[in-house]
């Protein structure tokens, strides 16, 4: 299985399918400074959102984390950033990449 999805992977990656993520980091990293701190917090909201509160203290630090990271204020955020970059499709396109990413 593993060998199939290395296959299909290559063959995405050869094709400029599939952004590899050095390129994604770049591309986020190029964005209008508002853009690339809403996504870096993205993905940190994704992140701890994502993570498994195992004990009292671990759920502390989930809660602070996504508090710290105003994770309840993202789907707003982005629609506002969605608003003033709607004539820029590069800038759509890289929001909508990186909706579910959780690193780089």
């Amino acid at each position: 299985m593993t060998g199939l999805f290395v296959t299909a992977t290559s063959i995405l990656l050869a094709g400029g399918l599939v952004q590899p993520a050095a390129d994604l980091r770049a591309r986020v990293e190029s964005a209008p400074k508002d853009v690339e701190r809403f996504i870096v917090r993205r993905v940190g909201c994704n992140h701890f959102l994502g993570e498994e509160p195992y004990d009292q203290e671990r759920a502390a630090e989930l809660d602070r984390a996504i508090r710290d990271l105003r994770c309840a204020k993202l789907e707003s955020n982005e629609r506002t950033l969605r608003r003033v970059y709607r004539n820029q499709p590069a800038v759509l396109n890289l929001l909508d990449e990186t909706a579910d990413l959780l690193g780089w």
